[in-house]
């Protein structure tokens, strides 16, 4: 994940820089029928976020 998501090299650390630089600021977890689980790094919008936005940036 830290190579291939992050795109880190070997101990390089995972900062909030390189996080900006990939435009991921949040985690989106799914739940499927079958049990499994799925995982999406994603940018949020602050101005226009997502219906399923919960948290820091969640409309009330």
């Amino acid at each position: 994940m830290l190579r291939g998501v992050f795109q880190l090299k070997e101990r390089e650390v995972l900062t909030g820089q390189r996080l900006n630089e990939l435009e991921i600021n949040g985690i989106r977890l799914t739940k499927f029928k079958n049990g499994e689980i799925g995982i999406e790094f994603i940018w949020i919008d602050t101005e226009n976020p997502p219906s399923d936005t919960i948290g820091w940036v969640a409309k009330k």
